[in-house]
């Protein structure tokens, strides 16, 4: 065979492999995500994680909507969950959430990080978020992500770079957003008309929705979770935030820090009219001699401040227990249509503010089931209603005392460095 005849066989056979490479669904991006990384561990001790894999369709115990997870820990040998085996440097696995026994973590993280092109400031405000938890962090944390098809390769290459820059023991599992709405499509169709501004608005989406039926998109065996917006920056561990679960009560299913402006003083104007005595609407620290309905005299800067207010509750930091959840016949009753709409008709409430609406609602009516996070946890600094009709009252409701462990920047406004 000639020379010629040979570089001709070879061309044919490259362009055939190029063929089956490009169509092939081993190569396929979405099942090349997981990839098992070795880090020190924290003080020098390791971590052995094994988790089930998942078929090709994503399957795996309880439904959960977890299309991929990514691994970083200190390597280990020994059985994997599920008869699964030991996970090598460099292997490829598509896993599922396990519960702790198997990835020695209960540390649930869930943040969404969607419509990056529609929101220039999404990618560093995400790239800020991940740098302050990964830097505080004392525990090993499993980071969830809810995304789109358009950001999760940012969402992606954010998390390893923050990853193997602080080497920390990080899981993380990507949610499709698609899925997680048609999970919760209930329970959107049942809220949205009635906290949302106007059609199309920022918070009309079903996003602003998802925390209300989280239980329903994570695997069954997860016990708990806090959903926190990606504009928050943390100045402490997030252990420390976990820990306020061992205080929740028995009948605690949330838990929410105090909302920091006037907004529901704002919203609730024909109730409180009709109602000159109630709480609902004061801010969070109020003067023991000015309960009453005296907007001026809510604070006081030399009187003894305590924590008797109702500014309504903030839903940048969400904490969940989602066992709790599942099995509360109360909260199944409360999220009905019929249900919500009498709360708002109760406290003729025209809210815009998606899920944390409800919950400000639900904290009011049912104040037995939403623990009172500190507003430490939940530091506002959007100032928006300040210049906009209640600088008077302002500094009254966006009081927060003590030493401040996470900053919520919200309105896009810039956090103390």
């Amino acid at each position: 065979m000639s020379m010629n005849k040979i570089l001709l066989v070879l061309i044919i056979a490259s362009g055939f492999l190029l063929i089956i490479y490009a169509n092939s669904s081993i190569f396929n991006r979405r099942n090349i995500l997981m990839i098992f990384q070795k880090t020190d561990g924290y003080g020098g001790s390791g971590f052995d994680h094994h988790p089930e894999v998942l078929d090709n369709n994503g399957g795996g115990g309880g439904g959960t909507a977890a299309r991929v997870a990514h691994l970083v820990g200190a390597g280990g040998g020994g059985g994997g969950a599920g008869g699964s085996g030991s996970i090598r440097f460099g292997e490829l696995k598509r896993v599922k959430y396990v519960p702790k026994e198997n990835n020695a973590t209960e540390y649930n993280i869930f943040v969404i990080y969607t419509k990056e092109s529609q929101n220039s400031n999404l990618r560093d405000k995400f790239e800020l978020f991940l740098k302050s938890l990964l830097k505080y962090t004392t525990i090993p944390i499993h980071l969830h992500v809810i995304t789109d098809e358009q950001s999760e390769t940012s969402a992606e290459e954010l998390i390893r770079e923050q990853i193997a820059h602080y080497r920390k023991v990080v899981f993380y599992t990507l949610y499709d957003v698609k899925d997680c709405a048609e999970k919760t499509s209930d329970i959107v169709k049942n809220m949205l008309p009635l906290f949302n501004y106007k059609t199309g608005s920022y918070y009309s989406d079903a996003l602003f929705l998802i925390s209300l039926g989280l239980h329903r998109i994570v695997d069954v065996n997860m016990k708990r979770a806090i959903i926190i917006d990606c504009d928050v920056v943390f100045r402490s561990s997030v252990k420390d935030l976990f820990d306020e679960f061992n205080r929740f009560s028995s009948d605690h299913l949330f838990g929410l820090a105090p909302e920091l402006t006037p907004v529901y003083l704002h919203i609730l104007f024909k109730y409180r009219a009709q109602n000159p005595h109630t709480l609902f609407g004061t801010p969070y620290y109020l003067n023991k001699t000015a309960i009453g309905n005296s907007v001026g005299g809510f604070f006081s800067r030399t009187a003894k401040k305590t924590k008797h207010g109702y500014p309504g509750l903030n839903s940048g930091v969400v904490m969940l227990r989602l066992d709790r959840i599942r099995q509360s016949r109360l909260y199944e009753e409360i999220i009905k249509q019929e249900s919500v709409k009498n709360m708002v008709e109760k406290y003729a409430f025209k809210g815009h503010l998606g899920d944390q609406d409800f919950y400000t609602l639900m904290g009011f009516e049912f104040p037995g089931l939403i623990y009172r996070l500190d507003c430490v946890w939940n530091r506002q600094l959007c100032t928006w209603w300040k210049e906009n009709g209640y600088g008077k009252v302002f500094d009254s409701y966006f009081h927060c005392e003590g030493a401040i462990k996470l900053y919520h920047g919200n309105c896009n406004t810039r956090v103390p460095e």
